[in-house]
């Protein structure tokens, strides 16, 4: 805010001054130089340019003052606000110069004030002795001065001897130098207070940057601290994570185990079961064995014995080729069981190395199951192929059966049949017989009544 506060300020002055210098060359042209002074509302007209306005002298003076509250802070602007006074300083002398040098060229041109030339190179070498440094004061204290010079030209008659007015110049110049001077002792009063109020501010920021570099030091210990811990964390983890790997990876082990053990179990289980299902099957086979043989005996008893030896024979031959067909169906069962339970077995055997000695024993369950299993095989093959000779013995039996029912049917359809054909031919006969007996009554009445005539 300082540094925009200071900018607008130097570009008000700037044009301020620009200003009074185009009122300066606006006089030039418009004063005639060969007439004569006229009345003082005429000269005070003709004049007016050169002179700055009390607005205008008001405007320069808050100016100023902003100008000098802006330099007397104290802080990090200072330096930036004596940059800008310097920079104000440098150009200000140099619009100074231009406007005394036109000043010089219109006081040549003008004999009532052929002195002011003096003046003006007196008080120029004075600021150029003074380096201008308070140039703002200078523009304010000279425009009152040239105000006050115009009011009192106005006012005295034109007879007045120019000796007059260079009294009161000179006397206005002189105020206004000691002014200046004073003003500049104020300013290296203000400038030494500035200075002394910037040492404990720079104490303060020499001591605030060695605790910023204790801090800064402290910070890159801490910092070192944090790697070496996070280095030891992610050791940690790494460590951390293997044995957690480990332990996921024997508890995976386990329960593979477990479920091997389970499955073991559950295949024992269920050959166990297999084996109980098919000595019930050879039972409850051989109980429907010997009924279905008790039947069938029974049944051979009952048939009579008219059948021809062709029929026999035939006979025998279907049953032979039904026992044989059965017996290999029954041999391929038997072989896919074979196939089915031994790589099983295998597998089991290659899988479970720990648990030879149960599997061993198992097997040797298995083989002992299968040798008593192979009596019982024969005796199925045997009770399956007797079984198979009655079941076809059975089914020829019920087709004869079946024939024979159909022809005992057809002979009943054909004597029913019969039987409505005599009872229509009966029913016509009993017509008939009625009918004759009605006509041998008309005529036995007939020959009554012949007879009585």
């Amino acid at each position: 805010m300082e540094k925009v506060q200071l900018d607008a300020l130097w570009l008000d002055l700037r044009s301020k001054l620009q200003l009074a210098s185009n009122k300066l060359k606006m006089a030039e042209e418009d004063i005639d130089f060969g007439e004569p002074r006229g009345s003082p509302s005429k000269l005070e007209e003709k004049d007016n340019p050169l002179f700055i306005e009390e607005d205008d002298e008001e405007y320069f003076e808050d100016c100023l003052e902003d100008i000098e509250a802006a330099l007397a802070l104290p802080g990090d602007s200072m330096t930036y606000s004596q940059k800008c006074q310097e920079t104000l300083h440098a150009e200000f002398n140099v619009l100074m110069r231009q406007m005394l040098a036109q000043l010089d060229e219109f006081e040549t041109t003008h004999e009532t004030k052929s002195t002011l030339p003096a003046l003006f190179t007196e008080r120029e070498n004075r600021l150029g002795a003074n380096c201008f440094e308070d140039s703002a004061d200078l523009i304010s204290d000279t425009t009152e001065s040239m105000a006050v010079f115009d009011l009192e030209g106005s006012t005295d008659e034109p007879g007045l001897s120019a000796s007059m007015e260079l009294k009161e110049l000179g006397t206005s110049f002189e105020s206004l130098i000691e002014e200046v001077s004073r003003l500049e002792h104020r300013k290296e009063e203000l400038v030494q207070e500035l200075l002394e109020l910037e040492k404990p501010m720079q104490d303060e920021t020499h001591a605030l940057r060695c605790e910023l570099e204790e801090a800064h030091k402290l910070l890159a210990k801490a910092m070192l601290q944090r790697q070496s811990l996070l280095d030891e964390t992610r050791l940690f983890k790494r460590r951390l994570f293997a044995a957690a790997r480990d332990c996921a990876h024997s508890q995976m082990t386990l329960t593979i185990q477990q479920k091997e053990v389970e499955q073991l179990k559950q295949e024992q289980d269920e050959m166990k079961a297999f084996v109980e299902k098919l000595i019930e099957v050879i039972s409850q086979l051989h109980c429907e064995h010997q009924s279905q043989v008790q039947t069938l005996q029974n049944q051979m008893d009952n048939v009579t014995q008219e059948s021809s030896k062709d029929d026999t024979h035939s006979y025998l031959s279907q049953s032979r080729r039904a026992s044989l067909d059965l017996q290999q169906y029954l041999q391929g069962e038997i072989k896919a069981l074979e196939e089915f339970y031994e790589p099983r077995l295998v597998a089991l055997l290659k899988r479970r190395q720990s648990s030879t000695d149960a599997l061993m024993k198992y097997r040797e369950q298995c083989q002992d199951l299968k040798t008593k299993l192979g009596p019982l095989k024969e005796e199925e093959q045997r009770l399956g192929l007797e079984r198979a000779r009655l079941e076809e013995r059975i089914h020829l039996m019920e087709k004869q059966r079946k024939e024979n029912v159909e022809q005992y049917r057809e002979t009943i359809d054909r004597l029913e049949e019969s039987s409505r054909e005599l009872k229509t031919e009966l029913r016509i006969q009993i017509n008939k017989i009625k009918e004759m007996e009605e006509l041998k009554n008309s005529l036995a009445k007939q020959l009554y009544f012949y007879r009585q005539v």
